[in-house]
């Protein structure tokens, strides 16, 4: 599940408060791995096809991400 660049931008305007730190961690699912980014909190916020991806998105809506793995 890949979420849509407005539905991430809500998700992190709902979270306005929370800390600024993002995990970024590798998930199997089947034969693909997909990167999730969670919240400090760990609520889930989005899936990327790639860990670049996923370490721009969080940056590009400033939260500092850090890589679980």
């Amino acid at each position: 599940m890949q979420l849509v660049h407005n539905e991430l931008e809500e998700l992190m305007m709902a979270m306005v408060g929370l800390e600024t730190m993002a995990y970024i961690k590798p998930v199997v699912e089947g034969e693909f791995t997909n990167y999730m980014v969670y919240a400090a909190d760990g609520t889930k916020l989005a899936s990327f096809e790639t860990r670049e991806s996923a370490y721009y998105n969080a940056v590009r809506h400033n939260l500092a991400p850090v890589s679980i793995h």
